[in-house]
């Protein structure tokens, strides 16, 4: 079955329950989990924002001319069949 399915038949149940404790405890699992997973975004987000700046401080980044080049490179490479799309630089 399909997410979308699976989410459609949890949503007909969910419509189905007449019990307000039942409705608020289903409300309280989803807000606790998309409130956790907002706070692992975050955390994760973070801590790429810290690795970025400490490669920056080390000097590790292509300026604005150099990432151009090297986009240039990588195009004609992939024109010419020399790499594939999607692979690193």
């Amino acid at each position: 079955m399909t997410t979308i399915a699976e989410r459609e038949k949890i949503a007909k149940l969910v419509l189905t329950i007449n019990d307000e404790s039942v409705i608020n405890k289903i409300k309280s699992l989803l807000t606790s989990e998309s409130k956790t997973a907002r706070e692992k975004y975050i955390k994760q987000y973070n801590k790429e924002v810290d690795e970025a700046d400490a490669r920056i401080e080390k000097g590790e980044f292509y300026t604005g001319e150099q990432a151009n080049a090297l986009l240039a490179k990588w195009q004609k490479e992939v024109l010419a069949g020399i790499k594939k799309p999607g692979k690193t630089l």
